[in-house]
C-alpha cells in the first residue's frame, strides 16, 4: 500500500504545480478587465471589475475601478447600476465634473428629476447643463399632460432582446433585431456575442402588418445580412429598389497588441448601397464618404429623393454625432456631406434621422431639453435651414431612450424605445394619432451669452459661488492659487449674487443683467478688507450649493 500512496501523493503535487503554472500564465482579473474595457466590451468589463473590487488588489485601486464600472454600465444602458457607481464616486470625493454630469444623466434616465437637477446645478459650466435643467424643470408638467395618443407594444415582433428601427418596404415592415430568428441562424455573426452589451449582433428582418399588429417575422435578405457584425438600420428609395444600409465595418483589420491583445481601434459604421435587380439584391457599392476615421450611417432620404441625411461623428460637427446631409448631383452622385446646422445639432449626440411629409425631419437628441436619454424632436425645413426643433412630449418621449420615430401616414407610425414595461431592451411601438393634436412649441432654454469675469483675492482653495436668483440655481467654482479669476456666461435680464466663501467669513456682491447683451461684459472684483463681512443674502434653496458650517458656541 505504501508505494501506491507515494505515487498518488507525487501525482497530486505535480498536478497542483501544473495548475499553478497554468494559472500564472493566465492574465489577472485586472488585466482582463482592462482589456475588455479598452475593447469597449463594457458588459464583460463590468462583471470583471465587480469581481476585482472584492479583492485586495481592487481595494487598493477602488476609485479608478468605480469610475470604470460607472462608465461601463452607462455605455450599455444599465442606468440603475451606472447611477449607483457614480454615487459611490461622489461619496469618495474622487469624481470629476463630467462624472457628476453623467450621474445627473443617469438619474434623469431613471425619471428622478429632482435629484438630477441637483447634480446638474453643481456642474461648473452652466451652459453645458442649461438644456438638461430645463428638461428636468419641464418633466413634471409634460408627464401630467392628458394622454391623447396610445402606444401599442408590438409583441408580435418584440423579444427580450433589442428590436428597433422600423421602416416600410412595400407592404412589409423591416426592422433591426439582435435576436437570432428562424433562417438567420446560418448568417455570419449571429451566433457570436457583442461584447458591449453581451447581446447578439443586429440583423435586418421583415414582418407583415395586419389588424392585430405586425408579425410573421423572417430574414429580410441573406445578401444584405451576410456580414459578421451589426447590419441596420435601412432606408429605401420610394420605388423600393435601392437600400441604404448601415453596417459595422466588416473588412477593417483592427490593430491588437501582440501580448495582451487589447483593441486600440474602433470598427466604425459605414453605409452600403444595395440595388435590387431581377428580384435579387446585388452586391453593394460603398457610400463614397465612408471612412476609417469616423462613423457614418442612419440614412434617411428626403421626400423628393434628392437629399440624403445621415448621422456621423466626422470632424467639423458640434460634438458627439451630428445630423449631416448630402445633395444629389447632376450625374446622380452624392455631394460632399454638409453639417445640418446649429438648430438641429448640439454638443451631445444627435442621431436616427427620419424624414416625413412636408419637409419634416424627425430625429433623436441627447443635447436638447428632454425627459431623459434620447428624446425625439421634429423640425421643418431642409439641408441646414430648419425651424426650431420641438420635443414630441409624452407618450412618444419618456425618461428612457426614445428614437426612430417613423410616420407611416399622417396619422399612424412607429417609434422605438427602451422604456420600462416593454418586452426587454429596445422595443417597437405603434401608434394612432387622434384627429387633432395641440400645436407643439419649442421649449425655451436659458441663453447664456453675457461674459462675466471676477477677480478674487484668495490665498487658499476657495469656493466662489455664482447664484442666479431669478432661476434659483447656482454653481460653485473652486479656484486654486495662483489662479484667482473665474470666467462665466450669464443669462440676460436675471439677478445674480457672487459669494466668496473665505475660511472665516463670506463676502457677497449682488448685480443684475438687465438691458445687457454679449457686447456688455461684466467685470467684478472681490478682495477682503476686513476680518469679516456680514452675509445678508439668503442662501439658495436646498440642493443648490453648500452654505458654510455654523460655528459652535463656546
Amino acid at each position: 500500500m505504501r508505494k501506491p500512496l507515494i505515487h498518488y501523493f507525487t501525482t497530486g503535487i505535480l498536478f497542483c504545480i501544473t495548475l499553478t503554472a497554468a494559472a500564472q500564465e493566465q492574465p489577472s482579473i485586472s488585466k482582463t478587465a482592462d482589456i475588455r474595457f479598452r475593447r469597449e466590451e463594457y458588459a464583460q468589463a463590468a462583471g470583471l471589475y465587480e469581481r476585482l473590487l472584492r479583492t485586495r488588489e481592487g481595494r487598493k485601486h477602488a476609485a479608478e475601478i468605480k469610475q470604470r464600472l460607472a462608465t461601463s454600465y452607462r455605455l450599455y444602458n444599465q442606468y440603475e447600476k451606472a447611477a449607483y457607481w457614480y454615487a459611490q464616486l461622489l461619496q469618495d470625493n474622487t469624481a470629476t465634473p463630467e462624472d457628476r454630469l453623467y450621474y445627473g444623466d443617469m438619474l434623469k434616465s431613471l425619471g428622478r428629476y429632482d435629484e438630477a437637477r441637483q447634480q446638474y446645478s453643481q456642474h461648473p459650466d452652466p451652459q453645458r447643463v442649461a438644456s438638461r435643467i430645463a428638461g428636468c424643470d419641464s418633466a413634471a408638467r409634460w408627464q401630467g399632460l392628458p394622454g391623447a395618443v396610445n402606444l401599442r407594444n408590438e409583441t408580435g415582433v418584440n423579444t427580450g432582446k433589442n428590436d428597433w428601427g422600423t421602416t416600410w418596404h412595400g407592404n412589409h415592415v423591416v426592422f433591426v433585431s439582435d435576436s437570432v430568428r428562424r433562417n438567420v441562424w446560418y448568417i455570419k455573426g449571429t451566433r457570436r456575442r457583442y461584447g458591449r452589451n453581451n447581446a447578439g449582433y443586429g440583423k435586418l428582418y421583415e414582418a407583415t402588418s395586419g389588424q392585430s399588429g405586425i408579425g410573421y417575422v423572417k430574414d429580410f435578405s441573406s445578401v444584405i445580412n451576410n456580414y459578421p457584425y451589426h447590419v441596420g438600420p435601412v432606408c429605401f428609395t420610394p420605388a423600393g429598389d435601392t437600400a441604404y444600409v448601415t453596417v459595422t465595418d466588416p473588412a477593417r483589420r483592427v490593430p491588437y497588441d501582440k501580448k495582451e491583445r487589447p483593441v486600440y481601434g474602433t470598427r466604425h459604421l459605414k453605409l452600403l448601397v444595395f440595388v435590387r435587380q431581377q428580384d435579387k439584391w446585388q452586391a453593394p457599392v460603398p457610400f463614397p464618404y465612408n471612412s476609417n476615421d469616423y462613423s457614418i450611417g442612419h440614412a434617411a432620404l428626403s421626400e423628393g429623393g434628392n437629399i440624403l441625411y445621415v448621422a456621423s461623428d466626422m470632424p467639423g460637427g458640434s460634438g458627439g454625432t451630428d445630423i449631416w446631409y448630402c445633395e444629389k448631383q447632376a450625374d446622380n452622385s452624392w455631394g460632399k456631406p454638409q453639417n445640418g446646422g446649429p438648430e438641429l445639432n448640439t454638443a451631445d449626440d444627435d442621431a436616427f434621422p427620419v424624414t416625413g411629409a412636408g419637409d419634416r425631419l424627425y430625429y433623436a437628441s441627447k443635447g436638447k431639453a428632454g425627459l431623459g436619454g434620447y428624446d425625439v424632436f421634429a423640425a421643418s425645413g431642409n439641408k441646414a435651414a430648419w425651424t426650431t426643433p420641438v420635443n414630441l412630449l409624452p407618450p412618444f418621449n419618456s425618461s428612457a431612450d426614445d428614437f426612430y420615430y417613423v410616420p407611416q401616414t399622417s396619422r399612424e407610425g412607429f417609434i422605438s424605445s427602451n422604456r420600462p414595461g416593454g418586452r426587454g431592451g429596445d422595443d417597437i411601438y405603434s401608434f394612432n394619432l387622434p384627429p387633432a393634436l395641440p400645436e407643439l412649441q419649442p421649449l425655451p432654454v436659458p441663453l447664456l451669452r453675457i461674459p462675466l469675469t471676477v477677480d478674487i483675492c484668495a490665498h487658499t482653495a476657495t469656493c466662489v459661488y455664482l447664484y442666479n436668483k431669478t432661476r434659483g440655481m447656482g454653481w460653485c467654482y473652486m479656484i486654486m492659487p495662483p489662479s484667482e479669476k473665474i470666467e462665466a456666461k450669464l443669462e440676460p435680464d436675471a439677478e445674480y449674487v457672487i459669494r466668496v466663501h473665505y475660511p472665516d467669513h463670506i463676502e457677497s456682491v449682488e448685480f443684475d443683467t438687465k438691458n445687457m447683451n454679449e457686447n456688455t461684459p461684466i467685470n467684478k472684483s472681490i478682495c477682503p478688507t476686513t476680518p469679516a463681512v456680514k452675509e445678508t443674502t439668503p442662501y439658495p434653496p436646498k440642493g443648490h450649493g453648500h452654505p458654510p458650517k455654523k460655528k459652535r458656541k463656546k
